[in-house]
């Protein structure tokens, strides 16, 4: 486990990996590159270190000794940290099964430095744009039984809140705000990740839209719904007529 805490250093990573040289690696590139970094090697460490250091993302290997990174990834999810899994297994059904457990992004092994550090700049860019200063007033914006807390980001379902990971809450958010228009996979990349770097980019957006139907009730899409080749659509269900 290391540690590295100069006072002028604002966003914090925690770095999981079983491979010392892959976490050495990459405490020294974020720690010049002005994060405040943590390891750990295990899942038992990981653990320890979630709920002492509260970092703002998690660099998470999958193949960790004690346990799997995505069962990690599942319980970490409850919390607003962003998750950045980080692993050697490239096999599409691993990637999609990290963004299932709740992954904010993925980076295979061997990564360049370069792009896990614009992956991160991205990651968090994303999540501070959707903090909304103090001075607006709690007012909760309902979409049919959808009751939205945008301060909190926070989303209410018959007075329940419901466990949206940050990105799914951005996706549903802006389809909800955007109602009656067919979105392309593409535009809701464009909309929501801002950028495209990968193959797998519009796979991503329908495991998310799956995780989000299945997390507010509506596995059928009765609000969103599906465009076959063409996309998503965002519509409030018309209550049915009653029978004369």
């Amino acid at each position: 486990m290391t540690i590295n805490s100069p006072q002028n250093l604002q966003n914090k990573i925690l770095v999981v990996d079983d491979d010392p040289a892959i976490r050495n690696l990459v405490f020294r590139f974020l720690s010049f590159n002005d994060y405040q970094v943590e390891t750990a090697e295990d899942a038992k460490t990981a653990r320890h270190l979630f709920k002492e250091f509260h970092p703002d993302l998690v660099i998470l290997d999958v193949n960790l000794p004690d346990d799997s990174g995505f069962n990690l990834c599942k319980e970490m999810r409850n919390s607003q940290t962003i998750i950045l899994m980080l692993t050697s297994l490239s096999d599409t059904n691993y990637v999609l099964e990290g963004f299932e457990q709740g992954a904010d992004d993925y980076l295979t092994k061997p990564f360049n430095l370069e792009v896990l550090k614009a992956k991160i700049g991205a990651l968090i860019k994303r999540q501070s744009a959707m903090e909304i200063p103090p001075s607006i007033p709690e007012t909760p914006i309902n979409f049919g039984r959808l009751e939205f807390n945008v301060e909190r980001n926070e989303v209410i379902i018959e007075n329940e809140s419901v466990p949206l990971t940050q990105l799914e809450f951005e996706l549903l958010y802006f389809l909800v705000t955007h109602p009656g228009k067919i979105w392309g996979r593409m535009e809701l990349i464009s909309a929501v990740w801002g950028t495209v770097d990968d193959v797998k980019a519009e796979r991503k957006v329908d495991v998310h839209i799956g995780q989000i139907r299945r997390k507010i009730g509506e596995p059928e899409g009765n609000y969103i719904q599906t465009i076959r080749g063409k996309g998503y659509i965002f519509e409030i269900p018309r209550p049915k007529k009653s029978p004369l």
